[in-house]
């Protein structure tokens, strides 16, 4: 991907969550040739071809979550996510058409056993802000506010819901650098993710505003007891028993933003494989004027 002489954006969708949300909404009647539910990939599909014709994107890219189990935060956390019930076969079989389907289309898809998609997502952001991109993060997930810098978008697409980095302030009361260290601190009962006992999003909120990160809090606790905090004393003791346990949660909270990606590769819209389409699109039973749009989005 060549360096742009001005800034462009480039569209990072976290696609786990659209796949799964036509999956609880669309009826499990919608079958493919074998039979087999397609629901979440129609659902995904249609989404996907919304997102293409309304915004027109030159590079875009389409993260995907492979394990609930095998990511590097289970090994630093074991609880992580424990509390979610794995994917039934059939739901694993409709992610897999869903990629194939961006493949075949020539649309870049990734994935990865021990990075989350969100980690995908970072690692793309960190290296096309180096190169002068502003990113456009779709999804639903407030981790992923974390990435977002002055010119960029967090875009929970299906609401309409747009923050820049004032806008995740705004709504979360830190900057979007502060994200991870909220969440280590107050908690995220969807990836279970305790926080400290007794100190809610709200106080944490508060402590941020006042010491800026996990580092200066922690090196600070006797200031929290005199601070004008509701219970500062109370705080201050629980920030002091549940300090290891503030460190470990803030090393899975954090969007990690090296793992390898596909520079070469890249994010530009390559062109679908036409042959590769008909036999997914007979696959699907999809009807002639799904076929047209999709071939006239990327061909």
């Amino acid at each position: 991907m060549e360096t742009p002489s001005i800034k462009q954006t480039a569209w990072l969708v976290d696609s786990s969550i659209y796949v799964f949300k036509s999956w609880f909404v669309l009826p499990d009647t919608l079958v493919d040739v074998d039979g087999r539910p397609i629901n979440a990939v129609l659902g995904f599909l249609n989404f996907a071809a919304d997102l293409l014709s309304r915004e027109q994107p030159e590079h875009i890219g389409f993260a995907f979550d492979e394990s609930l189990k095998s990511s590097f935060r289970n090994e630093i956390y074991p609880p992580y996510k424990a509390n979610r019930d794995p994917a039934p076969v059939e739901l694993k079989y409709q992610f897999q058409l869903c990629r194939q389907f961006l493949r075949a289309a020539g649309i870049a898809e990734f994935g990865s056993d021990r990075y989350e998609a969100d980690d995908l997502i970072g690692s793309w952001a960190k290296y096309l802000q180096s190169q002068g991109y502003r990113i456009h993060v779709i999804t639903g997930d407030k981790d992923l506010t974390q990435l977002i810098k002055s010119s960029d978008l967090w875009w929970e697409y299906g609401k309409n819901i747009k923050l820049d980095s004032a806008g995740v302030k705004k709504k979360h009361g830190v900057r979007p650098d502060q994200i991870a260290d909220l969440l280590a601190i107050a908690g995220d009962k969807v990836d279970n993710i305790p926080g400290v006992p007794g100190v809610g999003a709200a106080t944490a909120v508060k402590l941020l505003n006042k010491f800026d990160n996990i580092e200066n809090l922690l090196s600070r606790i006797p200031e929290i007891g005199s601070s004008k905090l509701r219970g500062a004393k109370r705080i201050e003791r629980l920030i002091e028993e549940n300090r290891e346990e503030i460190l470990t949660a803030r090393k899975i909270t954090g969007v990690y933003c090296d793992a390898q990606i596909d520079q070469q590769r890249g994010l530009t819209l390559a062109g679908g494989d036409e042959a590769a389409l008909e036999a997914i699109f007979d696959q699907l039973k999809l009807p002639g004027y799904v076929r047209q749009r999709w071939i006239k989005l990327i061909m």
